[in-house]
């Protein structure tokens, strides 16, 4: 991308980005109507609530200072944030907002970049940059959380194996794995990726090496931060295993959806049943994004939601799920739709709301 393209591009996502952060700010004044002079934990952290808080304290003692469960958190974030730390005033809190808002805004950009180069089409551009920006769980690109990073990398990653530049590919796969461990299923598209057709018998011969590595650098480097962590703490796997008192054993994905069937009417019904809500949104989505684009995107989208519903415990399935951001791509699709323009970003502005009040007040772990 030349300088006047990023230019242009960064001018396009701008609004988005701005606009989804004053809807975080409506949400943050909800939750203190809400609270009525009760405030709650994570109201009173701010930006820096549930997940932002333990990143802080990693940034301040290490893994070393803290409580093992600290070392569910992989290290990219963290060790971004120590960087920024070191040229920004304000200390550790600021400096993990800086680059959680600014990889958010990098992985716009790039969106938009990815969106044109697939289909030359600025419009759906557009609308997948709005979309990411109004994704319901996307009010953690605000806060103190590693998907912002994570997103950049991943866009990035897929923007590169459209290119083919397979070892650059790897190299984002990489650091997305050590941001957060579903960067591992990079893996999922790259493979798609190498498997497609090439220019040439000989340019595909070349290029075995880089296949290769780009298939196996996000699995990679999430094994080598699990196997670091099994041997500092003395116990195997640690990093994947530590909150299973919190999400339970791994579950079939299939009979943990169908569970939650029943679950819609019983007194789980605004717990894990709205999470099921939210799957069956999600799956109409996915249904859409892979009928529309290439396998990769769709089987990336896919791999992150089997994930999350593999926990017997669905928290949080909502962000696990923008994980697999290429899902924007579906509903930006949907979005270009007649009928549907206007109601996807209303509905999706009004839920990003709710649920980032919800976060705020307690009752949703984000």
């Amino acid at each position: 991308m030349s300088r006047r393209g990023g230019l242009d591009a960064l001018l396009v996502v701008l609004p988005a980005w701005v606009a989804a952060r004053l809807l975080v700010g409506v949400g943050w004044l909800v939750a203190r109507l809400v609270a009525d002079g009760d405030e709650p934990h994570a109201l009173s952290r701010g930006l820096l609530a549930w997940d932002g808080d333990w990143y802080q304290s990693l940034m301040l003692h290490g893994y070393d200072g803290m409580p093992l469960e600290g070392v569910r958190f992989f290290p990219g974030y963290v060790f971004l944030g120590r960087l920024f730390d070191v040229v920004l005033p304000g200390g550790p809190a600021v400096a993990l907002l800086v680059v959680a808002n600014v990889g958010t805004l990098v992985a716009m950009v790039l969106l938009h970049r990815l969106v044109v180069v697939e289909t030359a089409d600025e419009g759906l551009a557009g609308r997948a940059v709005w979309a990411l920006a109004l994704f319901p769980p996307a009010f953690v690109l605000t806060w103190a959380y590693a998907e912002g990073p994570f997103l950049a990398l991943v866009v990035g990653c897929l923007l590169l194996l459209r290119r083919e530049r397979w070892w650059e590919a790897a190299l984002l796969a990489a650091a997305a794995a050590l941001v957060r461990p579903t960067g591992a299923l990079l893996a999922v598209p790259a493979l798609c990726a190498v498997a497609g057709p090439s220019a040439s018998v000989r340019s595909m011969a070349r290029s075995v090496p880089g296949r290769i590595a780009v298939v196996v650098a996000g699995p990679a480097a999430a094994g080598g931060y699990v196997w670091w962590a099994s041997v500092r703490f003395d116990e195997a796997f640690i990093p994947l295993t530590v909150q299973r008192h919190l999400r339970g054993d791994p579950v079939d994905p299939l009979r943990r959806l169908w569970q939650g069937l029943g679950e819609l009417f019983g007194p789980d019904a605004l717990g894990d049943g709205l999470h099921i809500v939210a799957v069956a949104a999600l799956l109409v989505v996915l249904v859409v994004l892979l009928r529309a684009w290439p396998l990769r995107y769709g089987a990336f989208a896919a791999a992150c939601l089997v994930v999350a519903l593999a926990a017997d415990n669905l928290n949080s399935l909502e962000r696990y799920s923008l994980n697999g951001v290429p899902i924007v791509l579906g509903v930006a699709t949907m979005a270009g739709h007649r009928r549907l323009g206007g109601l996807v970003p209303v509905a999706s502005g009004l839920a990003l709301v709710a649920m980032s009040a919800a976060a705020w007040s307690g009752s949703y772990v984000p």
